[in-house]
């Protein structure tokens, strides 16, 4: 997760979450999908509010309990690959020290990789589940990250006004109460097709864990009448930055929605493009998305944005009455 350095900028959401995962010095990754242990059926699990500030939501939680132990606050993020926490929790839950990865955001930060024997979310459980955990805090306020992704062999319909996950079994023949596949696939983020103010097109990463949104650099050197203001220094869960607010508004036009968020910053995001493998041009932050609902399918690679029933968001001009999904960009 990525945090700025000074308070006032802490208030103002000038944050940014999302981990990714990689190889560090030719270690293998332990890519073995997790196991779902519970029946292969509906479930409803409840998220409760992260704030970064009192008043200020910056995401959604769930409490999960790794190996029996405490009940952890991870936040659930839709940028992040694995589930990632603290040394310290780690050993508590008798997490044992495996293989490097190197956590990708702004920068890289070295983590050890154990794997969870149990995980449970409410009736929801897991085992042989990879775990991530590095010195220090993740990120303030909560214990760590859990990945959106971790729930892909459902249909996921992530209700942000309402604050509810609902996971929603593919239809199958033949046994109903197994997954469609033995383990959980991985997949990667929520890269999705946008065009920026109209005129800029590319891939943003649409990220439930960050706390504000961004463009990269050279895009806003780009949009006419983007204004940026001089640097602010951004701490890093990943390393340390420098980032730019942009003052004037930024549109996101994806799947015929058009999202403007209240506060986008200008980063360098070469480190996550080269990565990704594709140009990474922005991230759309928790904020910008808190008003609508999400509906993924990672199996057919698409998600669709809609607003509440009975609520009105602004749509593109030439929009249809019904969202059409937008479709992922997997690496």
């Amino acid at each position: 997760m990525w945090r700025s350095v000074a308070a006032a900028f802490l208030l103002s959401g000038l944050v940014l979450g999302g981990v990714r995962a990689v190889e560090a010095r030719s270690t293998p990754a332990p890519d073995a999908p997790p196991e779902l242990v519970s029946p292969y059926q509906q479930y409803d699990l409840k998220l409760h509010a992260f704030y970064s500030a009192p008043l200020c939501p910056v995401g959604v939680l769930l409490q999960v309990r790794i190996n029996g132990g405490r009940p952890l606050r991870l936040v659930l993020d839709s940028g992040a690959e694995f589930i990632v926490i603290g040394t310290k929790d780690a050993r508590s839950v008798g997490l044992s020290s495996g293989p490097e990865m190197d956590l990708v955001g702004l920068e890289s930060r070295v983590a050890k990789v154990g794997r969870a024997e149990t995980l449970e979310i409410g009736p929801l459980s897991f085992r042989n589940c990879p775990v991530a955990f590095v010195k220090g805090n993740v990120i303030e306020g909560a214990d760590g990250v859990i990945p959106l992704s971790l729930f892909s062999a459902f249909l996921l319909r992530l209700d942000l006004p309402e604050k509810m996950l609902g996971l929603i079994p593919y239809p199958r023949e033949g046994n109903t109460d197994v997954p469609p596949t033995h383990g959980v696939t991985k997949h990667d983020l929520l890269l999705v097709a946008t065009v920026l103010n109209g005129k800029r097109n590319g891939y943003v990463v649409m990220d439930t864990g960050a706390y504000c949104s961004a463009i990269s650099r050279e895009v806003a050197r780009t949009l006419n009448g983007s204004q940026i203001v001089p640097e602010v220094r951004l701490a890093a869960g990943t390393g340390a930055a420098t980032g730019q607010r942009v003052s004037s508004s930024i549109h996101f036009a994806i799947a015929e929605q058009d999202l403007i968020p209240d506060e986008v910053v200008a980063l360098d995001l070469s480190n996550l493009s080269s990565h990704f493998g594709v140009e990474v041009m922005g991230v759309l932050g928790f904020p910008a998305l808190t008003h609508y609902v999400l509906t993924i399918d990672y199996r057919d690679g698409q998600v669709k944005i809609e607003p509440p029933q009975g609520v009105s968001t602004r749509k593109l001009p030439h929009a249809h009455n019904a969202e059409p999904p937008a479709p992922l960009a997997f690496r």
